[in-house]
C-alpha cells in the first residue's frame, strides 16, 4: 500500500490496484498548494467543505465519489474496498451543522482509519470500528480540530501502530492552526520516522513493534 500526503488533508492512498484520494482541497483558495489534478479511481470526502476537503474540480476525471456523510451501514464497496464511515463532530459541543466523518478501510491486510476534521475525543461506540486500526491519518493542527492536548489520550484509544500528521500549519495553508512541532512535542516518546518527499509503502509485515508518527512532505 502507497501512501502520499498532497498536503492539508488530501492523499492519496493506491491499494490493491485502486487509486483512493481522500478530501481534496481547492486551490489556490486553500492557500499555497497546488491543484492535485491527478486521476483517481474513487474520491473519498469526510464532509462537504469545498474549500479544503471536498473539491472534486481539480481532479482528472473520470472518478467514483463516495461522501462519507452519506456512507450506508456496513458501508460501500468499490472494487473490492469496502469504506465505512464513523459520524463525528468537528467541534468538542458537538452541535448541529458540525457533523464530519472518520473514514476507515481495510485492504491488503491492514486497516487503514482517516480522522478527517474530528475534534473530540471518542465515546466507546465511537471507537469500536476504528479501535486498533494500523494506520491513523490525523489532525495534528489543534483547533478547530482536536485539541493538541488530547491527542495522546485519542492516539492511546485507538492504538495505531503508524502515525501520519496532517491538517497543521505550512506555508501553503492560510487556516490559523498550528505547526507539527507543537503536535511532536505532545508525543515525546514516541518515534518520528521522517520521510524525504511525500509518500511511503507499508505493508502488513513491515509494521513496527510500537507507535511510529511518519511525518511526510507535502508533495503539492
Amino acid at each position: 500500500m502507497l501512501i502520499k500526503w498532497y498536503g492539508h488533508a488530501a492523499f492519496l492512498v493506491e491499494t490493491a490496484g485502486v487509486r483512493i484520494i481522500l478530501d481534496p482541497y481547492r486551490s489556490p483558495d486553500s492557500g499555497g498548494y497546488e491543484p492535485i489534478a491527478e486521476p483517481a479511481d474513487v474520491v473519498v470526502v469526510s464532509h462537504e467543505n469545498d474549500r479544503y476537503h471536498s473539491h472534486l474540480g481539480q481532479i482528472t476525471p473520470p472518478f467514483h465519489v463516495v461522501r462519507a456523510l452519506e456512507i450506508p451501514d456496513g458501508g460501500e464497496d468499490f472494487r473490492g474496498v469496502r469504506f465505512e464511515s464513523v459520524r463525528v463532530y468537528e467541534t468538542p459541543e458537538r452541535k448541529p451543522g458540525d457533523e464530519v466523518a472518520i473514514v476507515h478501510f481495510r485492504s491488503e491486510g491492514l486497516h487503514v482509519a482517516f480522522l478527517g476534521d474530528l475534534g473530540h475525543l471518542l465515546t466507546p461506540e465511537e471507537l469500536a470500528p476504528i479501535a486498533g486500526a494500523d494506520v491513523v491519518l490525523v489532525p495534528a493542527g489543534g483547533t478547530p480540530t482536536i485539541d493538541m492536548d488530547a491527542i495522546p489520550a485519542l492516539l492511546d484509544a485507538i492504538g495505531p501502530k503508524l502515525v501520519v500528521p496532517m491538517h497543521y500549519k505550512t506555508p501553503r495553508i492560510n487556516l490559523d492552526i498550528r505547526p507539527i512541532e507543537a503536535f511532536l512535542e505532545r508525543l515525546p516518546d514516541d518515534p518520528v520516522v521522517r520521510i524525504a518527499g511525500a509518500e511511503f509503502e507499508v505493508e502488513r509485515d513491515s509494521l513496527p513493534d510500537r507507535r511510529t508518527i511518519v511525518r511526510l512532505e507535502h508533495a503539492r
